[in-house]
Order: C-alpha cells, then sequence, then structure tokens
C-alpha cells in the first residue's frame, strides 16, 4: 500500500507530531515504557494463546494458562540455573585476591625485564595506585545499597505492571486488533495483513535472537570448559566458571556489535592473570564462537537482520539504554523489525506538490492507478 505526504505535512505536521511525542514522552516515559514491555511480551505470547483459542479454549482461559505456564518455566530455570551462577560468582570474588596476587607477580615480573632494557616504569607503583583506588570506590558505593535495594522492589513492581497490563492485552487481543484494524489507514482486510505481519515479524525476530543467544552461550562456555580438561591443561582455574562465562556471553549476544567484544572482556582479562599465552587461547575460543556465529549461526537461525543502518541500531540500543536500561536496549530492536515492518508495508512517498495542489494524505493499493487530484507527479511502477 502506497501512502503519499502532502507538502504542508512535511513541513508542519510531521515536525510537530514528533515534538509533541518527544515532549509526551519525556512527561510519561516511565508509563509508556511499562505499556510497550507489555505490548511486546502480549505480542509473544499471543500466538500461543491463538493456538489455544482454535482447539476451542476461551481466550482468558488460553492467557491464563499460557501466563501459569511462562512462571512455572521461569521458576524452573531460576531454580535450575541460578545457584550454580550464584556460587561460580562467589567463588570468583572470593579468588580476587588470588588474582591480584598474581598481577603484581606477573607486573613484577615484567618491571625487571623493562628495567633490564633501561626502560623506567613503575608497574607495581601502578598497580598499588589502581587497587587503593578500587577499594576506595568499593567503600563509598557501599552507601548505595540500599538505593540498589529500593531499585529492586521497584524492578519487580514494573514487571508486575507489565504482566498484568499484558494479559488484559491478551485476553482483549482480538477487540485490540479490530479496533486498529479501523483506525489504521487502509481496508480492515489489508490492516489485518498488516497486524499479523507485524507479529510474525515480531515473534521471528525474539525467537531467531533467543536461539543464538543460546547457541553462542553453550559454544563459549564449552570452549571455556575444554580448556581446563586434565589433557589440555591450559586454564584449569577458568575452566571451573564455564557456566557463568557461558551465560555472560548468551546474555551480551543480544546487544548488536558491542555485545561480542562485552562477552568475550571478562574470561580473556582473567586469563591474562594467568598468563598472557592463556589470554591468547581464550581470545581464540571466542573469536571461533564469531566465526561460528557469522557464518554458521547467523544465516540459518536468523534469516533476516533487523535491516536497517547500523548508525540507527547504535542510536536506538542508547536510546533504549537511556528510557530502561538494560530492558530498554532488550526491547529495542525487535521493535525495529515491527519498524521495518510497517516501512515494506506502507510505500511512503513524498509529495512533490506545491501546497496549494494537495488534497490531503493519500492512501492507494500499489497497483491501482494513481489519484487524479491527489497532487501526486506520479506514481512509481506504472
Amino acid at each position: 500500500m502506497q501512502v503519499t505526504i502532502p507538502r504542508w505535512a512535511q513541513m508542519v505536521g510531521i515536525p510537530l507530531v514528533v515534538l509533541v511525542t518527544l515532549y509526551l514522552a519525556r512527561a510519561v516515559g516511565h508509563a509508556l515504557f511499562v505499556f510497550l514491555m507489555a505490548t511486546l511480551l502480549s505480542l509473544l505470547l499471543n500466538p500461543l494463546v491463538e493456538g489455544l483459542r482454535r482447539l476451542r479454549v476461551p481466550r482468558a482461559l488460553g492467557a491464563t494458562l499460557v501466563y501459569l505456564s511462562f512462571a512455572a518455566a521461569l521458576v524452573i530455570v531460576l531454580i535450575i540455573a541460578v545457584p550454580p551462577l550464584m556460587r561460580q560468582a562467589r567463588e570468583l570474588v572470593d579468588r580476587a585476591p588470588q588474582w591480584a596476587d598474581e598481577a603484581n607477580r606477573q607486573a613484577a615480573a615484567l618491571q625487571t625485564y623493562l628495567e633490564r632494557r633501561h626502560i623506567a616504569v613503575d608497574l607495581q607503583a601502578l598497580g598499588d595506585r589502581s587497587i587503593e583506588w578500587l577499594q576506595s570506590q568499593g567503600l563509598k558505593s557501599a552507601g548505595t545499597v540500599l538505593n540498589v535495594g529500593f531499585g529492586i522492589v521497584g524492578g519487580l513492581a514494573t514487571f508486575l505492571m507489565v504482566l498484568i497490563i499484558s494479559f488484559y492485552m491478551l485476553v482483549d487481543g482480538r477487540r485490540i486488533t479490530g479496533y486498529l484494524a479501523r483506525v489504521l489507514p487502509g481496508s480492515d482486510a489489508d490492516m489485518h495483513e498488516y497486524l499479523r505481519g507485524m507479529q510474525v515479524s515480531f515473534t521471528r525476530f525474539v525467537k531467531g535472537q533467543s536461539l543464538l543467544a543460546l547457541s553462542v552461550g553453550l559454544a563459549a562456555g564449552v570452549g571455556v570448559w575444554i580448556l581446563g580438561w586434565d589433557v589440555v591443561g591450559i586454564w584449569p582455574e577458568g575452566s571451573q566458571y564455564a557456566l557463568l562465562f557461558g551465560v555472560w556471553a548468551g546474555i551480551t549476544e543480544v546487544i548488536p556489535y558491542v555485545g561480542p567484544w562485552l562477552g568475550a572482556l571478562p574470561p580473556v582479562l582473567l586469563a591474562l592473570f594467568h598468563s598472557p599465552a592463556t589470554a591468547l587461547w581464550v581470545a581464540f575460543i571466542f573469536w571461533l564462537v564469531q566465526l561460528l556465529e557469522n557464518h554458521i549461526l547467523v544465516p540459518n537461525i536468523m534469516g533476516t537482520t533487523v535491516g536497517v543502518h547500523p548508525l540507527a541500531v547504535i542510536f536506538a540500543l542508547l536510546a533504549g539504554a537511556e528510557v530502561g536500561g538494560i530492558l530498554g536496549m532488550l526491547a529495542v530492536l525487535p521493535m525495529l523489525a515491527m519498524l521495518k515492518h510497517t516501512v515494506d508495508f506502507y510505500d511512503i512517498r513524498l509529495s512533490r506538490a506545491p501546497w496549494i495542489g494537495d488534497d490531503g494524505i493519500v492512501s492507494v493499493p500499489v497497483d491501482a492507478p494513481p489519484p487524479v487530484d491527489a497532487g501526486i507527479d506520479e506514481v512509481p511502477g506504472d
């Protein structure tokens, strides 16, 4: 469907809509974020509710069953995964002094090497000052524990609101879809097709991204674990935290461009405390994982990407982080996928006719002849 925007809307209407949208988003940013997250969650779970409806299960009962199943699966994952993750994280923190001592020994050896070549760099003093700075910052930040606790409580309240709102969206899904089909420009059949396409594009993106993150996290964790085998013996200490490193690599994988670097940074730095050669081996493992991702996983799992310029993706990630933190960064990419579907569905054209000749916004099927008095110079494809 082609939509032609007249000159007056280009010069006046669009900037005014953008300014009003920015003002409202700033004024009700939290409420807008909650509703956006609820919308994304309802879109993700809606295919399951629709499947139950085709089995003659009412939408209210189907939504309840889906949410109970979702909550049960989440609880099972937390029970299975959280205890070993917490144990590995606690062991890693407890061994921090040993890592620091190893780093000091390596710094002293490097200092001796540099002194033999008459290079005056006091690495040991620099390391001591760095440790003192970290300790002082840790003492200063100890007073923020209470604020962090309040933040966790607020996050749980927001999550509960998202669940409640998304539940009502699922129950009234058909009514909401019918209302949007009547409000959006175009026939009801075209709008139902547009909304179904948006649902499909969102669910495909989320499923593909989740499977990709799971594959990358599993490959990274197994790779670090193999380095600790007795027959390999490259990094026995680090292989104890393979699950933690794998989960971290999977989580950061959802962040485009910088995610793989963030996933590899902690294990490489910790391996550097053991030896530079170990750090190179860990970096090599993550490099192999990226090769696997770029040449096998992404073409076969994702199929298609968001399809927008990398600068637009980076800007959207920064904006999402500013609005909703980590959750905002995770939510902005499927929103970009739905925006791309909207741009592809509506063939938006800017009218080049003078203001006096514009009759308003024109919406016509792409295979229909151009309207006579719409002020359109030409319709591509005729």
